[in-house]
């Protein structure tokens, strides 16, 4: 699957912009401290990230298909180490203001995803994109990961985020780096105006002139529409990891920075295994519309029990332990079927900031729902991810076969 070594430094940026996004994790509490409502306020600056993204990600990969990826790479990782400056400053300001331009600098991640199906083969191609959807849709949990490690080398991190602030700041710059040494996989110069790209950032806040170019797209691609639904639904389902920090930090469990970082750094390391493990050597042998009807029943199951999780962690670590090995797999196995599909399109890099936008829009809105539920009780959340599932479970079974023979495996 990673025989090619750029598909290595591909995931290197990618892995890396992640953590950076989302490094801080429990520590974040500290910068919304003197607000009320701490809950809403962290799910809500997901929210504002992912709005922000809307407008920019098809902007990027537009940018991207007519003047190369690397341009645009290299301006993502100097925004991203920019924008983590405004952490310096430990104020509910600056972390608002850097939710804001993350969101900006997030279109990289659709640029990613064509530099990998430039360079993929038919046969590698599902596996590859799918880690890459995974790695994206689970950057919150990741980061925290990290950050976890780092506070147990850094017991001084546990009382102030600045530490986690440095170190995030050293590996954007590390990133810069790496985009610079970044070999381009799209040679095209054509050149692109710039009151187009104006345009399409316009146009690209309103959603329904990017569900019309999916609609178009598909009318090109069979089985594109009902796949990106999939997709759509499933990034619904799995909405509630973002809102894991508020959960375990706000809720019953109470728990301390230390404590959250362990729990961050179990699952991210038990769901990073099993997906990587899936995806490597299985993905391409098993039916994936069956894998994902599977996942979804599971994960309907598993949300209802996180409700009743709250005040025990023992069960919350074996719920879990389940999440992270089996259900964490829907976000690749959807994900790599688009990717899928968006390859045979002649703009990869616009269509895929198209998907990215209109799933940054099913992000938002789950986002934003989290966080008015979670105003009215910690558990609501993941009912509603657990009505989403279940409907995610209902449209696979209901799947037509132009979409399921896009599933079918490659390898006896």
């Amino acid at each position: 699957m990673l025989s090619d070594r750029r598909l290595w430094h591909i995931y290197a940026i990618l892995l890396i912009d992640v953590v950076v996004a989302n490094l801080l994790g429990p520590l974040l509490n500290e910068y919304i401290s003197d607000l009320p409502g701490k809950p809403i306020w962290l799910t809500g600056g997901t929210a504002v990230m992912l709005g922000v993204q809307l407008a920019m990600a098809p902007t990027m990969g537009k940018y991207a298909d007519h003047n190369g990826r690397k341009r645009a790479i290299v301006f993502s990782t100097c925004g991203s180490f920019l924008t983590t400056l405004l952490l310096l400053p430990v104020q509910a300001w600056g972390y608002l203001i850097n939710r804001v331009a993350k969101g900006a600098t997030n279109g990289m991640y659709s640029v990613l995803r064509s530099s990998i199906t430039d360079i993929a083969t038919e046969k590698n191609l599902l596996s590859t994109t799918s880690l890459y959807s995974f790695i994206v849709g689970f950057g919150t949990i990741i980061g925290p990961m990290f950050g976890g490690l780092l506070l147990l080398v850094m017991p001084q991190a546990q009382k102030s985020p600045i530490p986690l602030v440095i170190m995030a700041l050293v590996l954007a710059a590390v990133n810069i780096v790496l985009a610079i040494r970044f070999k381009e996989t799209n040679e095209k110069r054509e050149g692109v105006d710039p009151k187009e790209l104006k345009d399409k950032a316009i146009n690209a806040l309103k959603v329904k002139a990017l569900w019309d170019q999916m609609n178009e797209a598909s009318e090109k691609i069979q089985g594109l529409k009902p796949i990106f639904l999939l997709n759509l639904v499933a990034t619904l389902g799995v909405g509630y990891y973002p809102f894991f920090l508020a959960f375990i930090t706000q809720g019953e469990q109470k728990m301390d920075p230390l404590h959250a970082s362990y729990f961050f750094m179990f699952f991210g390391a038990l769901a990073g295994l099993s997906n990587f493990i899936f995806f490597r050597y299985f993905v391409n042998r098993v039916n994936i519309p069956k894998a994902i009807l599977f996942c979804a029943l599971l994960g309907t199951v598993v949300t209802v029990l996180y409700s009743f999780s709250e005040s025990s962690p023992v069960m919350l670590y074996a719920v879990a332990g389940v999440d992270a090995v089996a259900v964490t797999l829907l976000g690749g196995l959807t994900g790599g079927l688009l990717s899928k599909l968006g390859a045979q399109s002649e703009g990869q890099g616009e269509m895929f900031g198209g998907f990215q936008a209109l799933g940054g829009v099913a992000s938002f809105v789950t986002a934003v729902v989290n966080s008015a539920l979670s105003g009215v009780s910690m558990k609501a959340p993941f009912i509603w991810c657990a009505v989403c599932l279940a409907v995610l479970a209902v449209q696979t079974i209901r799947l037509p076969d132009e979409a399921r023979k896009v599933g079918k495996p490659l390898e006896s």
